[in-house]
């Protein structure tokens, strides 16, 4: 209810806001399988709260006070300014909304791309759980096939959509390519 109207909706960036600012306490353990098979273990202990409550919580102050800008702050912030703009330019690159079909193609590529380095890092963690010998040869043979059953469908996919392998990866400017 927002302003006393049961009628209103709440957007989720306010259901967010209101957990940050009052704080939550997230603990929990997460298992991602394939074939019924155990990968990825995820063991998550996390505090989500603002600043601002946590100064008020602990008495203490982490902003410091207004400081002046120095020249690597400002060679900072024109940094982050031409990124911006090439991100900008490179929008209209990755997904054309001018046109349904390279709409839908970009989209699909972006999917995909996801999906392939999902499997690909399952795969990798598949292949040390095959040779540290952790799985029977049946367990082996169920995650060999349903991998390879993702990765016909992510073909079938970019065959249907006219996306190459190489389309596949996403340049991530200093850091690389992302697969």
């Amino acid at each position: 209810m927002v302003n006393g109207n049961s009628n209103d909706n709440v957007a989720l960036v306010d259901v967010l806001d209101k957990v940050i600012e009052k704080g939550v306490v997230i603990n929990g353990d997460i298992v991602i399988r394939v074939a019924n098979i155990d990968l990825v273990y995820l063991g998550l202990r996390l505090i989500l709260t603002s600043v601002s409550k946590l100064e008020e919580v602990s008495g203490k102050s982490i902003i410091g006070k207004e400081k002046e800008a120095t020249p690597e702050d400002m060679a900072y912030l024109q940094k982050l300014q031409r990124e911006i703009r090439k991100a900008e330019e490179n929008i209209p690159k990755i997904i054309d909304a001018s046109d349904p079909k390279k709409t839908e193609q970009g989209l699909a590529r972006l999917v995909l791309t996801l999906l392939e380095l999902i499997r690909k890092l399952m795969e990798k963690e598949a292949y040390r759980r095959v040779k540290k010998g952790t799985l029977s040869s049946i367990e082996i043979q169920k995650l060999g096939l349903s991998l390879k059953a993702v990765q016909k469908k992510i073909k079938e996919v970019q065959a249907i959509f006219g996306i190459d392998d190489e389309d596949l990866n996403i340049d991530l400017g200093p850091l690389g390519n992302l697969m």
